[in-house]
């Protein structure tokens, strides 16, 4: 009888480790550190929450961008696509951040930064890994919105761009690229 109960004893044990290690297995991403290259207009980050695409969008000039409306999108990595839709993003605009700067013409130059956050779930994320471990990393980004600028309606404006997936920190390369201060100074400081 004793027998009997050690064995079931070792048994449930081995049960439970064998669950916890498949459900780690599933719902453990700690081991990846995904970053996006040879782009600058998409990159992905990771925060307390988790995973999320960013898409930054800058205008400047001196006229005044009165609506900004996200219509559609798509993040494709490898072979799995993630529509974007509007109501599972978040969009945030900063208007001359940090100031308006004038031109040698004495006009007044105004900086449009426009964030489209696209948070990913656990699903999503397991999706990704499935194409990083199959090596299809190639990916491509299309988004159309549209603007109102100075009262006339620009309607299918947008940006397409190839890039791939990397298991590994962001390319230094980018921070060259000067129009990124803002989004340095917003995401990673």
């Amino acid at each position: 009888m004793k027998r009997k109960t050690f064995l079931s004893i070792v048994v449930l044990f081995a049960a439970i480790f064998l669950s916890n290690c498949a459900t780690t297995r599933k719902n453990d991403f700690s081991r990846y550190n995904f970053s996006l290259h040879n782009t600058v207009s998409i990159f992905l980050l990771n925060n307390e929450k988790g995973y999320y695409f960013c898409i930054p969008v800058q205008y400047s000039g001196d006229y005044h961008i009165e609506n900004f409306e996200f219509d559609r999108g798509s993040i494709l990595i490898g072979d799995f696509e993630m529509p974007m839709q509007r109501d599972k993003l978040n969009i945030t605009v900063y208007l001359n951040e940090p100031l308006a700067i004038k031109d040698d013409l004495e006009n007044e130059t105004n900086y449009y930064y426009i964030f489209l956050e696209r948070p990913l779930n656990d699903n999503e994320l397991q999706n990704i890994i499935k194409e990083y471990e199959k090596g299809n990393v190639n990916s491509r980004l299309e988004i159309w919105y549209n603007l109102t600028i100075d009262g006339e309606q620009q309607n299918g404006s947008g940006m397409i761009d190839d890039f791939e997936l990397h298991n590994g920190p962001m390319q230094e390369s980018v921070w060259f690229f000067q129009n990124l201060e803002f989004f340095r100074t917003k995401y990673l400081q």
